[in-house]
């Protein structure tokens, strides 16, 4: 909640200070409105399968929709309609699709409709992937390795190693694919990437990757020039064309309104306040989610694996492109977090805390929560009574 509602409160502040409440609303909104939201869900909290089966339905519908586009339409990227257009489309539909496969645990132990939400959470997972793929969108991969040690830190460790090496000799089989596949374009794109960035190198034609490493270049020139306040959301721009006008920057760089990076983008526009709370909408989450990758229940496993890869796949996002700088992203970000929070929240009582130690419980707490691995136990603690109880 105090995230939250310091997300809107540094955006108010910097638009105050720099005449721009008119930009700094919208985004302000899109954060109280969660917070507001974060009460509402917690006094009725959804039910799981209807969160997971809504994920499910938004891998099917963003891979069906980017297939109508591509081998339809004869579009050369697979889009959304504005503001989530090719980059915001692809990278979403990504995080999707892994948030999908996050949810196989949870799908597991519904013994009797197991099938079917494995088969429809694996339906939902390829539907994003294809559309991450067919939109052409390069950035979000750049998180694979983390979302890799996710999965096993909050699966495939408990897995026998015959398991753990097919698991993740299969997604590298997927990757390859993907890679491979001519229709997919992901191959050309990467390449050009890497092409782009020797020639950036060498000082010739820049490209978008180029133009990205220009912009980066720029947002720290200005950073250096006003750490504390920034530029304010109608200052960035004109500042921008200043250094181009200078030659400081390559010509053109200066008609792009954001960085294409979040963590620069907040510092330049908003200040040191303003990169301080960006790098808390990524840290706290992971620091309140990453206890639950060695719970015994998998279905808090879900969640908590869940709740790293939100935070994880945005800080990817946010290496190429400013997905703060608009309201869908913060909206997205902060209603997809407190979803996932209060379902975390729900599985232990709330009058409750977690205590975590090396050491292994003996007497009444003998069966308190153990996981396997540098000998981690899991209790709860009675906040009333100050008793210990299993967790």
């Amino acid at each position: 909640m105090a995230l939250l509602l310091g997300v809107g409160i540094v955006e108010i502040t910097a638009g105050a200070w720099h005449s721009s409440l008119n930009k700094a609303m919208p985004l302000a909104g899109a954060a109280w409105l969660a917070a507001l939201a974060f009460v509402i869900i917690r006094s009725v909290p959804p039910r799981p399968s209807a969160w997971w089966f809504g994920l499910a339905l938004s891998g099917l519908g963003t891979g069906g929709w980017a297939a109508w586009q591509k081998w339809v339409v004869g579009l050369t990227r697979a889009t959304g309609h504005p503001p989530l257009h090719s980059i915001f489309f692809g990278n979403l539909a990504l995080l999707v699709a892994l948030l999908c496969l996050a949810g196989l645990g949870w799908a597991w132990q519904k013994r009797s409709t197991r099938f079917f939400w494995v088969a429809l959470l694996l339906s939902g997972a390829m539907g994003g992937g294809l559309a991450s793929a067919l939109s052409g969108t390069r950035g979000g991969w750049l998180a694979l390795p983390l979302v890799i040690w996710v999965f096993y830190c909050g699966y495939a460790r408990r897995w026998r190693a015959i398991w753990r090496w097919l698991a993740l000799s299969a997604a590298i089989a997927v990757m390859i694919g993907v890679y491979a596949t001519p229709y997919s374009g992901v191959e050309k794109r990467v390449d050009k990437a890497v092409a782009e960035v020797h020639r950036y190198m060498e000082g010739g034609d820049y490209g978008s990757v180029g133009a990205r490493l220009e912009m980066y270049r720029g947002a720290f020139w200005l950073i250096y020039e006003r750490p504390f306040m920034g530029y304010g959301h109608q200052g960035y721009l004109p500042a921008m064309q200043r250094l181009e006008a200078q030659g400081v920057l390559s010509p053109e760089l200066g008609n792009y309104w954001h960085a294409h990076n979040d963590l620069l983008d907040a510092w330049v526009r908003r200040g040191l306040p303003g990169f301080l709370i960006v790098v808390s909408l990524y840290l706290i989450p992971l620091w309140l989610f990453f206890p639950g990758l060695r719970a015994e229940s998998p279905i808090q496993r879900s969640y908590a694996v869940a709740g790293m890869l939100l935070p994880i796949a945005f800080m990817s996002f946010g290496l190429s492109y400013s997905f703060f700088a608009y309201p869908a992203g913060i909206a997205v970000y902060a209603s997809w977090l407190i979803f996932l929070w209060v379902h975390v929240a729900e599985q232990v009582p709330q009058d409750g805390r977690h205590v975590y130690t090396n050491k292994k419980p003996d007497g009444d707490i003998a069966d308190a929560n153990v996981t396997d691995g540098s000998h981690f136990y899991n209790r709860m603690v009675d906040s009333k009574a100050g008793s210990a109880s299993p967790g």
